[in-house]
């Protein structure tokens, strides 16, 4: 569970992806040393507000009791992790408090992995409100935790992981990620001008060297259309797919009794998806046509900075992002016989990510679970499955004689 950034996936994409200057270049490299990062603790806190207008009479108290709720709320979240060298074992903490319409929602999760060993590990354990266990099932009411462990979860829903490939596939992916960025990216050149140095600056007592991501409405829709295009044009993007998407399959176990498909059927399924790439790209750029003009991104646009320090990791973030939703640009655009909606949600999310103590000596204490401060999720399910009626089929059901 390391440290996250609140961007859309696109947004992630135009670092990840950055091929057009030096400074996206070496902003690039900060996020590929921060991969390789084996403890570190942060501090995120996320920000929301939410305007409606030009709603009907109808709609309006909806639009109210939606705006009061998420306007001026609040998550703040703290982490702490902790992975070997490998990155086969990793402990994380996130303490998290949640803050909606004044009603404050405190929340833990504890993450346990280890692949290192003949029985792998992957346990996930949350702290929730009691308010929100007792909501859950009858049985968590009085219990402190809810467990999900990935081996129970798999095992009891009839779909197992051969957690042998899935030891390579992690040792794997990592290096072959690293190598097909440093590929992709050198002719990934859009006319979009994504990142910008600003220089040296002070922040939380720290000199660090400040890029900044900024784009409207009109530069993330160039920018999404170039890098969707520029995959799916991308032969080593689309090899590089079809193998991870293989290597994903290779990892389930198919329940007993049905039959696994064999290598050639996958080659095939494969095969045929990259036959759909042209007319998938087709559809792709035609909805982008389509929403050309009905603007998603607001006036503020998206204004993302991210500190680098001088061991080269990126330790501070902070950003603001306009989204703007024109329910009846969007109805028009549609062309479709859809009756007439009115109205503009405008949200906005202001966030700040602080890193500190990286690769230090970092504890992270897994609390010791038991039946009785702890429910098990699977046999929560298994419970739940156990208690809901069984339906007879109508034809199995023969009509009273007369």
């Amino acid at each position: 569970m390391k440290k996250f950034s609140i961007v859309v996936i696109v947004l992630v994409l135009s670092i990840v992806f950055t091929g057009c200057t030096n400074n996206e270049l070496d902003l690039y490299k900060a996020f590929n040393k921060s991969q390789d990062i084996t403890s570190m603790e942060s501090d995120t806190v996320l920000n929301f507000t939410l305007k409606g207008e030009g709603f009907s009479a109808e709609d309006e108290q909806i639009v109210k009791q939606l705006v009061n709720t998420l306007n001026n709320s609040e998550i703040s979240i703290k982490q702490k992790m902790k992975q070997n060298e490998e990155k086969t074992a990793a402990k994380a903490f996130a303490d998290m408090n949640l803050n909606f319409g004044g009603m404050k929602m405190p929340m833990s999760v504890w993450v346990d992995t280890d692949m290192s060993g003949e029985t792998p590990k992957l346990v996930e354990i949350i702290e929730m409100p009691q308010m929100l266990m007792s909501g859950m099932s009858p049985e968590a009411a009085d219990k402190k935790y809810l467990v999900y462990d990935f081996e129970k979860i798999t095992s009891t829903s009839g779909t197992g992981i051969d957690y042998d490939e899935l030891m390579k596939f992690s040792k794997d992916l990592q290096p072959k990620i690293a190598n097909f960025f440093k590929d992709y990216q050198k002719d990934f050149k859009p006319e979009v001008e994504v990142v910008k140095y600003r220089g040296k600056e002070t922040v939380n007592g720290e000199t660090l060297s400040i890029y900044e991501l900024k784009l409207n409405d009109e530069s993330f829709k160039d920018f999404v259309k170039y890098t969707v295009n520029y995959t799916l044009d991308n032969r080593d993007a689309i090899e590089f797919i079809k193998e991870y998407m293989n290597a994903v399959v290779g990892m389930v176990e198919i329940p007993e009794g049905e039959e696994q498909p064999s290598q050639e059927e996958i080659n095939m399924e494969l095969d045929n998806l990259e036959k759909e790439l042209p007319e998938l790209k087709k559809q792709f750029n035609e909805f982008m046509d389509t929403y050309k003009d009905v603007k998603i991104i607001g006036d503020k646009g998206i204004v993302i900075e991210y500190g680098v320090n001088d061991d080269g990791y990126i330790v501070h973030e902070a950003g603001d992002i306009d989204l703007r939703i024109d329910l009846e640009a969007i109805t028009k655009a549609v062309k479709e016989d859809l009756p007439p909606v009115r109205g503009v949600l405008n949200l906005g999310i202001k966030f700040e990510t602080k890193v500190s103590n990286i690769n230090k000596d970092i504890r992270v204490y897994i609390p010791e679970v038991n039946k009785n401060n702890s429910i098990d999720f699977s046999e929560m399910m298994q419970s739940y499955e156990m208690d809901q009626p069984i339906e007879m089929e109508e034809s199995a059901v023969e009509p009273p004689v007369k």
